[in-house]
């Protein structure tokens, strides 16, 4: 998934105009970047605060689409929580500001309310651990995707 490009589709464009979704300014400012000259892992590299989740998170909304969608590639499994919304709900809600502290658990709880469905949920899941993992190693975020059921592919 890194190593592809991706460009904006009908759906992007329409919410760059209308911000009807849950989403951190990061994000936004990657969707409103994007657009097909890079590698999904060069945007990471470019783009402060996004991590590989929320290139799936786009995807996932269909904001965002491959910009070469003949091309071969191997299937990865993600991983998602098999936590129901409400579940996920209270776990993100409860252990955002423990994790990530103050401020940016604040946030992580504002994107937890925006989020509609159990798939946003989810992604933001993805996103919670990899914030986690950067703000406090791996060990901690083991620990979250442990608790939050997570299994990791390998």
């Amino acid at each position: 998934m890194l190593d592809r490009a991706y460009v904006k589709t009908e759906a992007g464009r329409a919410e760059i105009k209308a911000r009807s979704l849950a989403m951190s300014r990061s994000v936004r400012n990657l969707l409103l970047m994007i657009d097909g000259g890079k590698t999904a892992a060069q945007w990471l590299s470019l783009v402060q605060g996004i991590v590989a989740a929320d290139i799936e998170y786009l995807l996932a909304q269909g904001l965002i689409a491959d910009a070469n969608p003949g091309a071969v590639d191997i299937p990865v499994e993600l991983d998602l929580s098999p936590l129901d919304y409400e579940q996920l709900y209270g776990f993100l809600t409860r252990h955002a500001k423990q994790y990530l502290g103050l401020m940016k658990g604040y946030k992580m709880v504002l994107d937890v309310e925006r989020c509609g469905d159990v798939a946003a949920l989810r992604a933001l899941g993805q996103r919670f651990v990899a914030e986690v993992s950067q703000a406090q190693g791996e060990v901690v975020a083991d620990q979250v995707r442990r608790a939050m059921s997570i299994t990791r592919s390998s």
